[in-house]
């Protein structure tokens, strides 16, 4: 597991680092907001420990500005602020989970464990294509960290597609997918879905990225 530790405390990361190499855990380290997004621009980290309070900046608001750029790794936030309304706003934040300073080792690991399986989790429901995101249980939709809100047909059909990335699906397993194969559905239908899928997708400025495969139906690339 590659953790990034964003701490300027060099004894507290001196020891977070022993203690996690011990349990078989790589780490890197980031001392202020800005070294910290120098180094997730470049790697891609399991989990982030998060100090806080920083040098050049609040803990909370980076955490809430990864969430915001569509970096979704699991965060534990540590502070030596133990009151709820602290623990609440870094939470709200967009942190995973709260642990107070000073605290136990083995119950930093255990909540990094806890962490760690909660994101194997869901990775499972969480669908990507290029700059896209999908979360199938919360049925949020995301392109360059920015919320698209879509009708429950066109979610239907860019999960269909998403299920699909890469390989066309025909017009008729789409309408089979979203309306049913006994219903009879005009074409223009269909047709209206994708334009308003595609006008959303795009609203953000960027490239087309379901493409239409004359004759047979769509595709979204990756």
């Amino acid at each position: 597991m590659h953790v990034l530790i964003i701490e300027d405390d060099t004894n507290i990361t001196n020891t977070i680092i022993q203690g996690l190499h011990e349990e078989g855990f790589s780490t890197d380290v980031a001392v202020s907001v800005k070294d910290a997004y120098a180094m997730l621009d470049v790697n891609i980290y399991d989990i982030i420990i998060l100090d806080k309070m920083l040098p050049d900046g609040d803990g909370s608001v980076f955490c809430s500005n990864l969430r915001k750029d569509g970096i979704n790794t699991p965060v534990l936030m540590l502070s030596a602020c133990i009151e709820l309304d602290d623990i609440v706003g870094g939470l709200n934040n967009g942190a995973d989970d709260y642990l107070t300073k000073p605290f136990r080792f083995r119950e930093l690991v255990a909540r990094l464990r806890a962490l760690s399986k909660r994101k194997n989790n869901i990775a499972n429901h969480i669908l990507t294509a290029g700059d896209i995101t999908l979360n199938i249980m919360s049925r949020e939709v995301k392109r360059a960290g920015k919320v698209i809100e879509l009708r429950n047909n066109e979610f239907n059909l860019l999960l269909l597609l998403m299920k699909n990335k890469n390989n066309v699906v025909s017009k008729t397993e789409i309408i089979d997918y979203i309306w049913g194969i006994d219903d009879y559905i005009d074409p223009n239908v269909l047709n209206v879905t994708i334009y308003n899928l595609r006008k959303k997708l795009e609203c953000v400025g960027k490239e087309k990225v379901i493409k239409t495969v004359r004759g047979v139906g769509y595709r979204i690339v990756a």
